[in-house]
């Protein structure tokens, strides 16, 4: 039976036709070579899956493996989860006796005892890459049970580079400024709607709203109430809306708790902070700490997919906008926090000695407002934004970034 998945799985991969995402193959040869298991996490429907298969054709389309070498099994889809790699090996070579195997097992938590059995193949020096659900498994579980042979990389939702090409929208650099116009409207689109996969490729706005709720139903009643043994469903949806209605603010979790008591709902404050940690572990928040404070709830919050705040009727761009740049900051791994004492800044890199506001319309009224803490500070200050009004003077020591130099330029040094 594993012969015959073995064989059907490499002409499904093969005859696949996919969607670019963006991805550094580099980064992943060079993991490769340190012989770690790369570990592919992130948000329910990031599509983890589609990328392992880009990241074989990719492979194939350099000339380093054959599809020959591609030993995939979906380990969701088999009624057996006690299978014997040194069996699964040796099947593989009674087909291909003069190739290498390459393992991709999705869904690897299914498997029994995964941990032992995968570094059994690592130990012969065979190239793995696995998913697996957040409902059974954490990122930060994974390098423990591995024994920290793993590389772990995070895969999030589209970018708007990875939107245009899903919408059959062609660009070159030179094009946001030649037809700026363009790029803005359906830059205003990505932050008002949708950025799973899934859900940009469908059509009809009743079947992506249909979509999103069944991501969040799953999210809730799988994820978190399976994996934590949440039992009061009602104080479990009052406070994720509540968590999704502060997004890109900070998050006042005694507020709530204060809120939840007035209604004679009875709960311990720290299942509350134990609940957002929840929400983080599994993709549906990212949480920002404050640079000057301890104070436990001292967070901003911001959303994996800006599309669940529709679920709370917030269309406030400059908060998707800010939230857009964040998840942007860290896909790139940058070490970030927020400012809050006596002057508030939105992002702070302390490794860069960066301070970044993130503003959406920037005009008279407001460049005040928005440049007079920056002004206070040293080093690099920046100013991301999506619009600017044309009669406001930059000449002042920070860095002005509009949203389109920021998606295709923006590095920090």
């Amino acid at each position: 039976m594993i012969k015959k998945e073995i064989l059907l799985n490499q002409k499904k991969i093969l005859d696949l036709k996919l969607i670019d995402r963006n991805f550094d193959i580099e980064e992943i040869l060079s993991i490769f070579d340190l012989n770690k298991i790369i570990a592919l996490i992130g948000s329910r429907r990031a599509w983890k899956t589609f990328l392992t298969f880009q990241i074989i054709q990719k492979l194939i389309s350099k000339n380093i493996i054959e599809i020959e070498n591609i030993v995939y099994v979906d380990f969701s889809g088999l009624l057996s989860k006690n299978i014997d790699f040194s069996s699964l090996e040796e099947d593989y070579l009674s087909l291909f006796p003069d190739k290498k195997p390459f393992f991709v097992f999705d869904e690897i938590q299914e498997l029994d005892d995964f941990p032992s059995k995968l570094i059994w193949l690592l130990n012969k020096w065979y190239k793995i890459i696995i998913t697996w659900s957040n409902a059974h498994l954490l990122s930060k579980e994974i390098s423990t049970l591995l024994r920290w042979k793993v590389y772990t990389k995070e895969i999030f939702p589209l970018d708007f580079k990875e939107y245009l090409i899903f919408n059959n929208i062609k660009y070159e650099k030179n094009d946001l400024i030649l037809n700026k116009s363009r790029y803005k409207y359906e830059f205003n689109n990505f932050l008002k709607w949708w950025w799973f996969p899934e859900i940009v490729l469908t059509e009809n706005e009743i079947v992506k709203e249909n979509i999103l709720k069944t991501y969040l139903d799953v999210m809730i009643y799988k994820d978190l109430q399976d994996r934590y043994s949440i039992k009061n469903d009602y104080v479990l949806k009052f406070f994720i809306k509540r968590v999704l209605s502060t997004f890109s603010k900070e998050l006042n979790i005694n507020k709530i708790y204060n809120e939840l008591k007035g209604n004679n709902i009875k709960i311990w404050k720290d299942s509350l902070y134990n609940l957002y940690e929840y929400l983080d572990d599994i993709y549906l928040i990212s949480w920002l700490n404050n640079y000057w404070a301890q104070i436990k709830w001292l967070k901003k919050t911001y959303l994996i997919d800006v599309a669940f705040a529709n679920f709370v009727w917030n269309d406030d761009l400059w908060k998707r906008f800010e939230n857009f740049v964040y998840i942007e900051l860290i896909k790139k791994n940058y070490e970030i926090f927020f400012l809050n004492k006596t002057y508030e800044i939105d992002f702070y890199l302390p490794y860069y000695n960066t301070y970044i506001q993130v503003v959406y319309n920037l005009n008279q009224e407001n460049i005040e407002r928005e440049t007079q803490n920056l002004l206070k500070l040293d080093w690099n200050k920046i100013i991301i934004y999506h619009d600017i009004e044309t009669d406001i003077h930059l000449d002042i020591n920070i860095n002005f970034i509009d949203f389109s130099e920021f998606v295709f330029n923006f590095e920090i040094y």
